[in-house]
């Protein structure tokens, strides 16, 4: 079960926010999953195309408004926004615990140990479902 959860904006690096500002939630991730923790470049308005692979991920639209205030600039980093993904993975982890999956379907799903997950949910303050807790007694 995938549960859409959504990014805390607070939790973001300062230029993604104000990218998610620009551009909005959607096209600002889909740049940090591409392009997270490498050197990017905006290029000026006059050269934004729709055939720049920036555009094909996120819009011409979107690129020309990073483009305005971004373009031109030298190379920066994009942030990976590691906070803010771990945050929704975890809050992924807690739902689906807390409504049909295991510590070990879960762990298996995410490349964790049973015990990183057990962790995680109990963090969160989740329990399993009572009727999973009652199973677990027999």
């Amino acid at each position: 079960m995938t549960h859409a959860i959504p990014v805390p904006i607070d939790l973001l690096p300062p230029l993604l926010q104000d990218f998610e500002r620009l551009v909005g939630l959607k096209a600002t991730m889909a740049l940090v999953r591409v392009y997270g923790g490498l050197r990017v470049y905006f290029p000026t308005v006059d050269r934004a195309q729709a055939d720049h692979p920036y555009a094909a991920l996120i819009g011409l639209d979107n690129l020309l408004k990073l483009s305005q205030e971004y373009g031109g600039l030298q190379h920066f980093q994009l942030p990976k926004a590691e906070r803010a993904l771990l945050a929704v993975r975890n809050a992924r982890i807690a739902a689906d615990y807390a409504s049909d999956k295991t510590a070990r379907e879960i762990a298996a799903e995410h490349g964790l140990t049973e015990g990183q997950v057990v962790r995680i949910v109990a963090s969160l303050g989740v329990t399993a479902p009572p009727e999973r807790r009652q199973r677990a007694l027999f």
